[in-house]
């Protein structure tokens, strides 16, 4: 560091902190436990505390400065898993709530659809009424899964994964084609896992939804289900699309709880839920993304294993 400039040791979008240190040095104020981020020998940044003081000569004039640097990173993120445990506690609670509040509303609009179906007699009719009774009753359940407090009661059963994709992608078809967005699938797989058949839909409904969120000017969505190439056996769901993409700072953490990209409208918790649902059945879900001019797009991928955890 000796000859180079101490902005060497800041991040380049704080750079004007140092001015207001300097500043604070030269009035001969002393700066005590300020907490900053700072650029380490690898280039990785740490949460550091920073003290700084002013150096004076006999006369009083202030000559330099002493500056002591506290690595507080592993302090910084005890405090960042106890806020998010008390997140997490404070959400179970909350979804407790939710799913008491709306079960009523809820219970009526299923009764209406009922005594609705006695008046519909051709086919499609009742093809779309037998789906919204569908998606009505997965509405109840995601209120009760929230942030994976509540697991599906239904016991798990065999399906093909390639017919939940299929059913995901019907519902969301008529979205698609509003956002001008071409679908292409691939579900070549005919293999029937043992799986909770409402917590996988909710994961691919929650990919698709995310995909087609981050194409706002139109694009392509690409779904496919094969058999594992490799081993071990399983079964492989990827969702890819050529949207916005995910910045690098952010691809770590958006399987966190209640990490969002999505400003306003996004909660943070669909693919945290989505893990919690993968892992629970001992698959595993990976994503990549990019954001370059000419390549950008995200593609995740959804691994469940032949024998299930519910085998």
């Amino acid at each position: 560091m000796i000859g180079k400039s101490i902005l060497t040791l800041i991040p380049e979008h704080l750079h004007s902190d140092e001015k207001t240190i300097i500043e604070n040095v030269r009035a001969g104020r002393r700066i005590e436990h300020f907490e900053t981020v700072r650029v380490t020998k690898d280039g990785s940044l740490i949460d550091v505390s920073l003290t700084v003081s002013p150096i004076k000569d006999e006369e009083g004039r202030v000559i330099g400065a002493s500056k002591i640097l506290r690595d507080i990173s592993g302090r910084k993120r005890i405090e960042q898993s106890l806020l998010q445990s008390e997140k997490i506690a404070a959400t179970g609670r909350m979804a407790a709530t939710i799913a008491h509040e709306i079960n009523n509303p809820l219970e009526a609009v299923v009764n209406l659809l009922y005594l609705l179906r006695a008046k519909i007699t051709d086919d499609e009719g009742l093809r779309l009424l037998e789906t919204a009774e569908e998606e009505l009753g997965r509405v109840s359940h995601i209120a009760k899964q929230t942030l994976g407090f509540y697991r599906e009661n239904a016991a798990a059963t065999l399906a093909s994964l390639s017919e939940i994709a299929e059913h995901a992608l019907t519902i969301y078809e008529p979205r698609c084609v509003g956002a001008k967005i071409a679908v292409r699938k691939s579900l070549l797989s005919s293999t029937k896992l043992l799986v909770r058949r409402g917590e996988m839909m909710q994961v691919i409904s929650n990919l698709i939804a995310n995909s087609i969120y981050a194409m706002p000017s139109g694009g392509s969505l690409s779904v496919s289900v094969c058999d594992a190439a490799n081993a071990p056996e399983g079964v492989v769901v990827t969702v890819e699309d050529d949207g916005v993409g995910i910045a690098p700072k952010d691809l770590p953490k958006v399987f966190d709880a209640f990490f969002t990209t999505k400003a306003t409208v996004g909660t943070g918790i669909g693919l945290f839920v989505a893990k919690q649902f993968v892992e629970g059945h001992g698959g595993r879900i990976s994503i990549e993304s990019n954001t370059g001019s000419e390549k950008h797009g995200t593609i995740v991928r959804v691994f469940l294993p032949l024998q299930t955890a519910y085998l």
